[in-house]
Order: structure tokens, then C-alpha cells, then sequence
């Protein structure tokens, strides 16, 4: 999607409005600046054509305290430009960083499952710190440099308008030039900028599977790949480069030398013939000499700024990425007194590829009811969309006849407790995980969260406060899917949904596991996926899923005898548990 550069410029005023004053400052000492620059070379011619011939000390010493006043003051407004636009660039930028963090808390969970974490990651960090540098170095030097350049031509005509205009033909044609250079580099950083934020998502994976990585002795494998994202973003950087710094050598060469040769050849003439001051020479030369500096500081700006843009283009982007409630209408508090329906439900990640094909049934308040079957054949995918966590879905989910499209989302999601497979502990203390930051939620509520899920171990003050290292690595597989369930029961949900939550853990904590199970299912709505069967076979409905499709359903004995599949399931699963447990005691 193509978007305005006038959308972006309404975009940062509102970032720039809160510090409009420090902006206001900066622009001030930035116009003192400037005119400080085009005022010192007219003090030098004229002491040249005044105070020289004249030989009027006064007026020449005078001239020279003005001169150096001039570039005191000068010197001090500079530096108070950069200490104030490096200051607003730095709030800005964090105010920006900020809302997109919070923005993409509310992003839908198919965005996440569409975009790599280092990708984000060179959003929010990498983007952000480009867009900072254009306040704080290039948003107020290009308007410096600008107006510098304006005022120059204006002394200029003033002194001599026939020279001038000579001068101006050529460095209209440079700056037309430069300006369609920068407009062909854009393409190029705009490459490097999709090649960094590779780069960032190669390494941020793997450093988060570095275990993995090193268990298996890819390290070679990993770097070759490394090694290839690099190289290609290498590439493009170094035939920008070359074009860029090869473009400033000619522009360099033209406006040094050939420059100020024209007008050694245009003026030396006046100057012999007297039509023309030696005072207003030095004012051509001085000018000309620093008209170099402007023109390269403007097209240097216009790259940065093209450069800026691109990340600005990238975060507003981001920002403008539509929320997960704007797909829906949330027209009701969420209840849940009679039953959850799935009415012919077709569901898929990509088109044309459903996950999901016709599923139908019902579960009643308080009942249990078991997901079963092949890994990918549909259950993890059908409590994602029972969460709100996808909506792009055909038919109906309804909550005691509501559409869960239009309920309040925040709410829905606190009736339940969901525990995963995957668990993700975050780095803090026990509590924290256990209550998500949720300062509502007391230590004596984390504490009775713990002794039902018999993790009283737990409880004691010192070790509630352990500090968990990232992904929970200080503590074992059954430890971390204890914490889970605790952290599931601590909201005191109305709905629990344990999906493949005993698939990665040892007997012993399967067993509590099994009997807090069988505690709460007598209290709330439970929902079970499950690969272990030992765990849904007191289920009073169990759905039997194959290829996204719900093949058989019924209690656990109704589909021993009605269907084939569940039953050989049962047979393979309970022999082949025999023999091991034949196995362990021998």
C-alpha cells in the first residue's frame, strides 16, 4: 500500500506537538545560526574595502571584535541546537518505541504467526533509532542549510546579480541531479533495511535455539546461513556506497575547483578595470567555497531523510497494523451460565487450505469434553479460535447463544485458564509468572493457586520470589507445567482448557497432575486435548478429530464400541504404556 509523505508529516506533528517548544528553540538558534554563517564574510570585506584603505583602526578593530563575537555567539547556538534537537529526538523516539510495543500487544495472534521476532524486533529498535536520528541531526540542519543557501544567493544578487545568475545555472543542474540520485538510492536502502531486519530474525532465532544448535553440531550450518543473509545485505550496501560517495567526488571536484576557478576568470577582469571591489571577490570566493558545504549537507540530508523515511515508512506500518477487536463488534459482557457452540466451523492459515472443516458440537456448563486425535488434524487450532484468537473463520461460535465476535474480548478471556503444551515463563520471580504482573491478584491467592496444584514447595516466601531465568531453563519440564496450572487457577477461571498439557511431563507429575484434574473438572467446564488418554477418560463427551474433521464422538466407552480408530488409539497407547511400565520393573 502506497502511502502519502503528507500522512507521515501529520504522523510525527503529533509526536512533535508535545515538545512544540524545545522544537521552536531549536529552530530559532538554527535561523541565528544561519544568518551568523552569511554574516561573517561581509565583516571581512568590510574591513577590506573600508577600514583598509581608510586606514581607520578603530573601525577595523571594532570589525574584528564584532567577527569574533560573531563566532562565540555562533558556536554556542550550534551547540544549544544539538544539545535540544538530540533531547526532543530522544523523547520523540521514545514515545514512539512505546506506542508501537503497545500496539503490538494488541495485535492478533495471525499477525505474530505471519512476522518473524527479529523482523519486529528491527522495527521497534533498528527503525526507531533511524527515525531518531532525523531529529536529532537532519530535521532542523536541512531547513539550516536551506535557508543558508537562500540567503547567500540573496548577498550574492545583491553584490552581482550578472555573476550570480552565471553561477546559478550549473548548481541548479547539480542539485536537480543529486535529487534524482537520491531518488534511485532509496530503492537500494530500502533493500538494507529489509536485509538488516533478516539478519536480526537469523540471529534472533537461533540464539534462542542455540541448545539445539550445539546438541546437533550445526554451528557451521547456522553460520553458512548467517553468512548468506549478510552477504546479500553486504551487496547492497556496497553498491549504494559506490554510487553515493562517487556521485560526492564529482560533486566535490565541480564545485572546488571549477567553482572557483569560474569566478577567479569572471572577476579578475572587474577588479583590474575597478567595476568590482576586492572586498566583494572575498565574498564570492568565501561564499562559493561554503556554498559546496550547504548543497552536500542538503542532498547528504535528503539520503538521511530518504533513509528516515523508510523506517518511518516500516513503523507507521506497524502502527497502522488494525488491532485484534477491530475485526470484531463488542456488543455484550461476556457470560457463560448454559453452553459453548460450534456451529459448522471451517478455519484455515492460508487460503484454499482448511484446517477446519464443518465442526459441530456443544458443551454444556460444567461438563468435560476431550479433544482426540492425530497431531494436526485440528484440536490445538480449535481452541485458538474458542480463545478469540482467530476470527476469519466460517460459521458460528456461540457463548449461551451470543457470537463470540461480539463479545467483550477482555472478558471472555478471564472466565478461562488455559494451559499449554509449550510453556512460556517469563524472567522474574514464581509469583510474578504465577499472577502475569496482575498486582490485583494477592500472595495468599498465588499461595492457595500452589497448594492445589500440590506445589507446596513453592509456597515458602524465599522460593516464591526466585528469580526464573528466560523460557524458565532453572527449572524442569514438570516444574515449569505445574506453575502453568497454578498460573491457569489463580484467575479462578470458569473455563479450563488444558491443551497437551501432560504430553511433555514424567509419570509422578502427570499423576498430581491427573488428580487436581479430576478435583476441578468437578467445579468448572473443562476442555482437554489430549494425547495421553488416562487423562479424558471420565469425559462425558470426547470429539475423535481427523484431517480437520470430527470423525466420531461419544464417552469413552460409547466409542470403544462404535469406533475403530479410537479404539485401536486406546490399544496402542495402553499396551505400549504396559510393556513399559513391564519394562521399568524388570
Amino acid at each position: 500500500m502506497k502511502i502519502k509523505k503528507k500522512a507521515y508529516v501529520v504522523f510525527l506533528l503529533n509526536y512533535i506537538k508535545k515538545d512544540k517548544w524545545l522544537f521552536v528553540f531549536g529552530f530559532f538558534t538554527m535561523i541565528l545560526t544561519s544568518i551568523s554563517y552569511l554574516i561573517d564574510p561581509l565583516i571581512l570585506a568590510h574591513i577590506i574595502d573600508k577600514s583598509v584603505p581608510n586606514s581607520d583602526m578603530h573601525d577595523m578593530l571594532l570589525y574584528a571584535i564584532f567577527f569574533l563575537g560573531l563566532i562565540i555567539v555562533s558556536g554556542i547556538l550550534t551547540y544549544a541546537q544539538t544539545i535540544v534537537m538530540a533531547k526532543v529526538g530522544v523523547k520523540i523516539i521514545t514515545r514512539i518505541k512505546a506506542d508501537l510495543f503497545n500496539h503490538l500487544l494488541t495485535l492478533p495472534i495471525s499477525f505474530f504467526d505471519k512476522n518473524q521476532v527479529g523482523e519486529l524486533i528491527a522495527r521497534v529498535e533498528s527503525d526507531s533509532e533511524k527515525v531518531k536520528q532525523f531529529f536529532s541531526q537532519f530535521s532542523l540542519m536541512i531547513l539550516g542549510n536551506l535557508l543558508f543557501f537562500v540567503g547567500m544567493f540573496a548577498v550574492l544578487f545583491y553584490k552581482n546579480a550578472h555573476l550570480t545568475s552565471i553561477l546559478l545555472i550549473p548548481i541548479l543542474i547539480v542539485g536537480i541531479s543529486t535529487r534524482y540520485l537520491f531518488k534511485y538510492l532509496n530503492k537500494f536502502y530500502k533493500k538494507i533495511r529489509v536485509s538488516f531486519a533478516e539478519v536480526t530474525s537469523v540471529l534472533t532465532e537461533y540464539i534462542q535455539g542455540i541448545s539445539i544448535v550445539q546438541m546437533y553440531n550445526r554451528q557451521k550450518s547456522v553460520y553458512k546461513i548467517l553468512e548468506e543473509k549478510s552477504l546479500m545485505k553486504k551487496k547492497v550496501e556496497i553498491k549504494a556506497a559506490m554510487i553515493e560517495y562517487s556521485a560526492w567526488g564529482v560533486l566535490d571536484f565541480t564545485m572546488q575547483t571549477l567553482f572557483i576557478s569560474a569566478i577567479l576568470w569572471l572577476t579578475s577582469p572587474k577588479i583590474f578595470a575597478g567595476t568590482m571591489t576586492i572586498g566583494t571577490f572575498i565574498i564570492f570566493t568565501q561564499y562559493t567555497g561554503r556554498l559546496v558545504q550547504p548543497l552536500v549537507m542538503m542532498t547528504e540530508n535528503v539520503a538521511m531523510i530518504q533513509r528516515a523515511f523508510v523506517s518511518l515508512q516500516r513503523i507507521y506500518s506497524l502502527l497502522n497494523e488494525k488491532p485484534e477487536d477491530y475485526f470484531r463488534d463488542e456488543k455484550y459482557d461476556a457470560s457463560f451460565e448454559k453452553k459453548i457452540e460450534f456451529q459448522n466451523i471451517r478455519f484455515n492459515y492460508k487460503d484454499n487450505e482448511d484446517v477446519l472443516k464443518d465442526i459441530n458440537f456443544v458443551v454444556n456448563k460444567g461438563e468435560t469434553l476431550a479433544l482426540v486425535g492425530a497431531s494436526g488434524s485440528g484440536k490445538s487450532t480449535t481452541i485458538g479460535l474458542l480463545c478469540g484468537f482467530y476470527n476469519n473463520y466460517s460459521g458460528k461460535i456461540l457463548i449461551d447463544g451470543k457470537p463470540l465476535t461480539e463479545l467483550k474480548m477482555k472478558t471472555w478471556r478471564s472466565k478461562i485458564g488455559l494451559v499449554m503444551q509449550d510453556i512460556f515463563l517469563f524472567p522474574g520471580s514464581i509469583t510474578e509468572n504465577i499472577r502475569i504482573y496482575n498486582e490485583e491478584i494477592s500472595d495468599e491467592q498465588v499461595a492457595q493457586s500452589l497448594r492445589n496444584v500440590q506445589a507446596e514447595k513453592f509456597i515458602d516466601t524465599e522460593k516464591s520470589h526466585k528469580n526464573i531465568i528466560e523460557r524458565g531453563e532453572n527449572l524442569s519440564v514438570g516444574e515449569k507445567q505445574i506453575l502453568s496450572f497454578a498460573r491457569a487457577l489463580v484467575i479462578d477461571p470458569e473455563i479450563i482448557i488444558l491443551d497437551e498439557a501432560t504430553a511433555s511431563i514424567d509419570a509422578q507429575t502427570e499423576s498430581k497432575i491427573q488428580k487436581m484434574i479430576d478435583k476441578v473438572s468437578k467445579q468448572k467446564t473443562m476442555i482437554i486435548v489430549a494425547h495421553r488418554l488416562t487423562s479424558i477418560l471420565k469425559a462425558d463427551q470426547i470429539l475423535f478429530f481427523d484431517d480437520g474433521k470430527i470423525i466420531a464422538r461419544g464417552t469413552h466407552n460409547e466409542l470403544l464400541q462404535t469406533s475403530p480408530e479410537y479404539k485401536n488409539l486406546v490399544e496402542l497407547q495402553f499396551v505400549s504404556n504396559h510393556k513399559k511400565v513391564v519394562n521399568e520393573n524388570k
